[in-house]
């Protein structure tokens, strides 16, 4: 028994230097290291984490879709599936980042000469039906109105730009009035003339209404000459105000003479 507690004492004596300390820390951080660490994700973590991923893949493929088919209705023409989409989706959504009536304008200038663009291709290819023809009219009456409440505005503000603007929209209609008469002039078909006459109908609506707000525009401009030419003969008309100050005759302050005395 004392022998066994001799070796115990002995035992408890027994201790490692520092190199020896060094080299067992050493060998617990390459183990540590090397031992992958199994994190485990809670349900709703995972859960959420999946929907995040499902809305995602959602989203771009709803962009995608969209974009592809902006892309295909931008080469629609009236009474193609996309029409409606086109004029009333990626022609609008353009039109909200413009500000200024002077980009308004031009727009509304660019919308209108791209469904009379529109009328003539059908015209030309004789497949402008009696439905078609009407889609047109119809998109062409709205752009018309939405310039026409546009060019009110920018002619208060700039009138040479508003006046400018319809007059090269009203050549430009000229031109397609022109060219659809040389179409329905040389069309083979009763068809195609009468698509043609039909849409010389509509153009030539088109450049009334545009004639009539480029009058519109002119006479308010006199109007407003008028006002001015008015306002500048009042004024030099007017009596001047003749009061002249009253002219004072400069008094001398009298002397009193005191007689000497004797």
């Amino acid at each position: 028994m004392e022998n066994k507690l001799a070796k115990l004492k002995n035992l408890k004596k027994i201790s490692l230097n520092e190199e020896e300390r060094n080299l067992m820390r050493a060998h617990a951080a390459r183990i540590v290291m090397a031992t992958p660490v199994l994190v485990t994700e809670s349900f709703f973590k995972r859960g959420v984490q999946h929907g995040l991923r499902i809305a995602l893949s959602s989203m771009l493929f709803v962009v995608f879709i969209a974009g592809s088919v902006s892309a295909v209705a931008n080469n629609a023409l009236p009474g193609d599936p996309l029409y409606s989409f086109k004029v009333n989706v990626n022609e609008e959504v353009k039109g909200l980042f413009l500000k200024t009536p002077e980009e308004k304008v031009v727009w509304q200038q660019n919308r209108i000469e791209n469904r009379v663009n529109e009328i003539q291709t059908l015209a030309e290819t004789n497949s402008l039906t009696p439905a078609k023809q009407q889609t047109a009219e119809d998109a062409l009456n709205s752009h018309v109105a939405d310039l026409s409440n546009d060019l009110t505005t920018l002619s208060a503000q700039a009138p040479n730009t508003a006046l400018s603007v319809a007059a090269s929209l009203e050549q430009t209609l000229k031109a397609n009035k022109i060219a659809l008469q040389n179409n329905a002039t040389n069309g083979s078909t009763t068809a195609n003339v009468t698509g043609t006459a039909d849409a010389i109908k509509t153009v030539d609506a088109t450049l009334q209404k545009v004639s009539s707000q480029e009058a519109q525009i002119i006479s308010n401009e006199i109007d407003t000459l008028n006002t001015a030419v008015s306002t500048v003969q009042t004024n030099a008309s007017a009596p001047l105000d003749t009061t002249t100050a009253s002219t004072q005759t400069p008094t001398t302050p009298s002397m009193k003479v005191t007689p000497a005395t004797p």
